[in-house]
């Protein structure tokens, strides 16, 4: 009796392990997490095989993935992954839904009359992956690359910058006057000042400029004359000048007094 519930017991764990064998044959150690995985167009695609399938980290480390199909550019590809002679086909796709963002070089323009103006000259920068159009957006809704004005007066137009995938940044609005040479230019800070010899002075220090519709052009502002010497006393002058786009130019002039140390007037 003991030996027959022996065998029975010995037949049992054969049967239960030749189960067990045939189910690890069959159940595959690999599975896809997805069917299509998306990126953003400009953005990394990774080349690790845990981003696409599920296994344990025995076997990710003997997978390989085949992307020779795969481009850096908008679209949908066919790739796969594969494992101990098994192939496990999957998508990519990249595509673009980042809008571009861009800056006007200001926010005031002055033109002449029948002069035509570009959108793309009137932008200083534009930040997107892909190649990009600038235009005007009418308020019937047609774009338009240029535009002239055949009058004079001011005109509020709206920019648009609209990426390959048809991406559109957030319009932008300019001011366009026709037939004026605009404002002129302005220098800030230019107040006549005394200072004690021997002391430091920084000509450009509290000193500004603007062309006259907003925009700062301080990096602009030329020194045209400059005798100042703190080490000696006297009265001496400095002029500063600054031309704006429109070519409107003002100079403004400072004097600077070096007045004799108080602990020198002493000796």
């Amino acid at each position: 009796m003991k030996k027959k519930i022996i065998g029975i017991v010995l037949t049992f764990f054969i049967v239960v392990s030749t189960l067990l064998t045939v189910f690890a044959f069959r159940i595959t150690p690999v599975t896809l997490k997805r069917d299509t995985f998306v990126y953003e167009y400009g953005t990394p695609i990774s080349n690790n095989p845990a981003d696409y399938v599920n296994a344990n980290e025995s076997v990710i480390s003997e997978v390989q993935l085949n992307f020779s199909n795969l481009k850096n550019e908008i679209g949908l590809y066919k790739v796969s992954a594969s494992y101990a002679g098994e192939e496990f086909p999957f998508y990519i796709r990249i595509k673009d839904t980042t809008k571009p963002v861009f800056t006007l070089k200001q926010v005031v323009f002055n033109v002449n009359v029948n002069e035509t103006i570009s959108a793309l000259n009137l932008i200083d920068k534009v930040e997107d992956q892909s190649a990009t159009v600038a235009y005007f957006l009418e308020e019937d809704g047609s774009k338009k690359e240029s535009l002239k004005f055949s009058k004079k007066g001011s005109y509020i137009v709206n920019i648009v910058v609209e990426d390959a995938a048809g991406n559109q940044a957030s319009k932008l609005r300019a001011k366009i006057v026709v037939g004026s040479l605009g404002n002129h230019p302005t220098l800030e800070g230019i107040d006549d000042v005394e200072i004690v010899q021997g002391t430091h002075f920084d000509i450009m220090e509290g000193v500004s400029a603007s062309d006259g519709n907003g925009n700062d052009i301080t990096h602009s502002i030329r020194i045209l004359k400059n005798t100042v010497n703190t080490q000696e006393v006297g009265t001496y002058e400095i002029i500063y000048s600054i031309t704006n786009s429109q070519g409107n130019n003002i100079q403004r002039t400072r004097k600077v007094e070096v007045i004799k140390n108080e602990s020198e007037k002493k000796k």
